[in-house]
């Protein structure tokens, strides 16, 4: 009698499990859809110019070679529903063949023109088709990687499907940052299956994707590493690996790869500094990842356990002591979805993170506020007032901003402290599985 009734209550809270799984994703996925068409920013037209070239022009420019995976996926795009997107010359103009990092501010001069070409409500969702598709795929490898049915996957699950800040920035902003997410995620699924080659080659895709994942980099190859010595695979590692410094060297990719310190990727890193005396500074996200990694060393990285949670302090440090774009910062979620599956206690101190980020938003005013919504009406919007004057007609707007920017630095270190705390120690990690 027992045992029927513990397998007829397992069943329904597996039925029950699985409907909630499915209203929040129907309901996230309905959200997705009405968000689509109705808001952008320049950045879209601008990543999609080189892509649109490649597409209709055959033509493959520079910035190809740098992230070139979510420049591929737009040109795929464009080429499978070219016939149904507004017409090229009115939202490609060759304006944007002469905008670079230095000279972005003409972007928005551009941005009226495309809000008010034909159709462009048909070409905003179909140019965020791939930003849905990778999303609802990182959606389902969660599930995959919490695997457990508990309160917890589905607190995890709900967190990605709605929150906030990852909704603006891929369907109001309109970044491709979900496409890096989904393989620093495929790369922990392999990684938890006890694929150190697997884990690799996903986490280059992610870097393809993304440049600033590189900061992951050093996190999974040591835990690859450790795995691989313990697979007795050592030895086929240092070559893989040799092989591809190798190639990078006599490639030339080398001084590119190098280049990028000055980029403002690497310059974002270095911003935050303490000056000493004379030319002498200490650059604060530096250390902090530094310690970081010297820590990790203490600890075993070939645990998925470990791992996940390092790579998480890795974004949460850095969102803390550097400067980053609004669209960065979504590197964070899904790694943090993991962890509130764990600690849903987290969950408060993210509606902090939220808070700080969308006063952050103003240091780019209507830039990432009003003017993201142009398509809808572009009278309306355009003469809005920018919402940190309105902040300055009571108080100083700068203050506030600083406010708030620290506020979300204090959630995000106190989050870090949470998730080191949380570390199992060296002697108690799990050893890893048999390969599957």
């Amino acid at each position: 009698m027992l045992p029927s009734i513990l397998l007829a209550s397992s069943e329904q809270e597996d039925s029950s499990f699985r409907r909630t799984i499915a209203v929040l994703f129907v309901l996230g996925l309905l959200l997705r859809v009405v968000l689509m068409p109705i808001a952008f920013h320049p950045d879209l037209f601008w990543i999609t110019y080189h892509a649109q070239n490649l597409a209709l022009h055959g033509e493959v420019t520079k910035d190809l070679s740098t992230q070139p995976i979510p420049h591929l996926l737009y040109a795929a795009t464009i080429w499978l529903f070219g016939p149904m997107l507004s017409p090229p010359e009115v939202i490609w103009p060759d304006e944007w063949k002469l905008t670079d990092q230095e000279e972005y501010q003409g972007a928005f001069e551009l941005q009226t023109q495309i809000a008010s070409a034909p159709r462009i409500h048909v070409t905003l969702f179909i140019l965020k088709l791939p930003h849905l598709a990778f999303d609802l795929a990182s959606a389902f490898l969660l599930l995959a990687l919490l695997r457990k049915r508990t309160r917890g996957t589905v607190i995890a699950f709900a967190f990605w499907m709605f929150n906030p800040i990852g909704l603006y920035i891929s369907y109001l902003y309109g970044r491709y940052d979900v496409v890096a997410a989904f393989f620093v995620l495929l790369s922990l699924y392999f990684f938890k299956r006890v694929r150190p080659f697997s884990s690799l080659a996903a986490l280059t895709l992610a870097l393809l994707s993304r440049v600033i994942d590189a900061l992951l980099a050093p996190f999974f190859l040591i835990g690859a590493l450790g795995e691989l010595k313990r697979q007795k695979r050592l030895l086929w590692g240092f070559l893989i690996l040799g092989g591809i410094a190798l190639l990078t060297l006599f490639s030339g990719a080398l001084p590119q790869v190098v280049s990028l310190l000055d980029r403002a990727h690497g310059q974002f890193l270095l911003a935050a500094k303490l000056p000493i005396i004379l030319h002498d500074e200490l650059v604060l996200f530096v250390i902090a990842y530094g310690l970081l990694l010297f820590s990790s060393l203490e600890k075993d990285l070939s645990s998925y356990e470990v791992l996940h949670k390092y790579s998480s302090m890795v974004f949460l440090v850095l969102f803390s002591l550097a400067f980053f774009n609004p669209q960065y910062f979504f590197a964070l979620l899904p790694l943090l979805a993991l962890e509130i599956a764990e600690q849903p206690r987290l969950l408060w101190f993210h509606l902090v993170q939220v808070a700080g980020y969308a006063v952050y938003l103003l240091n780019w005013g209507s830039q990432t506020t009003w003017w993201l919504f142009l398509p809808l009406n572009k009278a309306f919007f355009s003469e809005l007032t920018p919402p940190e004057m309105i902040i300055q007609s009571y108080t100083n707007y700068k203050a506030v901003i600083a406010i708030f920017r620290s506020l979300l630095t204090a959630a995000s270190l106190w989050m870090a402290y949470l998730i080191y705390r949380s570390l199992p120690a060296a002697r108690d990690t799990e050893s890893s599985s048999p390969v599957d």
